[in-house]
């Protein structure tokens, strides 16, 4: 049987990616998953390798590494019929995850990162906290547990924090590190405004990316969609996160109906405004 392709979507939270990865998903060859989580599984399985216990060092083979990540990895979509998997967790862009997939592996990750203005991020976030006051969202757990005031200033803060894991500041962290090092083609940033605009030439983007070929899935000819998104696998939003439909979509693709300058207030825009270390800087002239 013929093994199957993988490749991977991280990015920012709040960027499109649910959305990219549902439209993708439109090509019967490609099967994008929900948050999954492999990626901490495979990081779990190093770190045991890592410390080298006895029994790693009475029977040690080249072999069992690569064999026991590829057998995980397999196991996970044995599932799944499609010929490409793409696997979606914040931590795939990471230095350690592409550093580690090259040496145990040989393989060069592809990693797919959705971006947009980080004031964005933490607007999109504010807005699902205030539309759902019954639920006590996972920002708001993180504050009260430090016995800090639950305000939207203090929930910007946590989210940016990047010691706390998968926040947006512990992402944004770790695309920058990457981005600017040596690990930068490994990853293809994806600008959430350039995906609602012109859809055709970002999903050409990815499949040129990696290298796999666009085929038409439906019987008129058309590969893709962006009027009839749907979800393939929904996720209980409200037990994870406390944040209900955290990653419901629209049937139709289509630019965000707010501005996260009205969202935050004008200090708080201002404070996480041009942060995005991946376009060019603007010269004054």
């Amino acid at each position: 049987m013929e093994s199957k392709k993988f490749f991977y979507l991280a990015g920012l939270p709040r960027t499109g990616s649910t959305v990219l990865g549902e439209i993708l998903n439109q090509n019967e060859n490609i099967h994008v998953s929900p948050a999954s989580p492999l990626s901490e599984i495979i990081s779990e399985v190093l770190a045991k390798w890592r410390v080298n216990t006895v029994t790693l060092r009475a029977y040690k083979h080249p072999e069992q590494l690569p064999n026991v990540w590829r057998g995980i990895r397999d196991g996970m979509y044995q599932h799944r019929a499609e010929p490409c998997i793409i696997d979606k967790s914040w931590a795939w862009h990471m230095n350690d995850a592409i550093d580690a997939a090259r040496d145990v592996l040989g393989e060069e990750m592809k990693v797919i990162c959705p971006v947009d203005d980080i004031a964005d991020c933490l607007a999109s976030f504010i807005m699902l906290i205030r539309g759902n006051p019954d639920y006590v969202s996972f920002i708001d757990e993180f504050l009260r547990n430090q016995r800090a005031e639950l305000s939207d200033a203090n929930r910007c803060a946590a989210m940016m924090d990047p010691k706390i894991p998968t926040s947006v500041g512990w992402c944004y962290q770790n695309l920058k590190q990457t981005w600017q090092g040596k690990n930068r083609d490994n990853l293809l940033l994806i600008e959430r405004s350039d995906l609602v605009s012109d859809p055709e030439t970002v999903l050409g983007r990815i499949y040129d990316f990696l290298d796999i070929p666009e085929q038409a899935t439906w019987g008129d000819g058309q590969t893709h969609y962006f009027d009839r998104i749907e979800k393939e696998i929904a996720e209980d939003d409200g037990a994870a996160y406390g944040i209900p439909n955290l990653h419901r979509l629209a049937p139709k693709l289509r630019d965000r109906q707010w501005a996260a300058k009205d969202v935050l207030g004008k200090q708080l825009f201002f404070k996480y405004k041009r942060m995005e270390f991946w376009r060019p800087k603007k010269r004054n002239f």
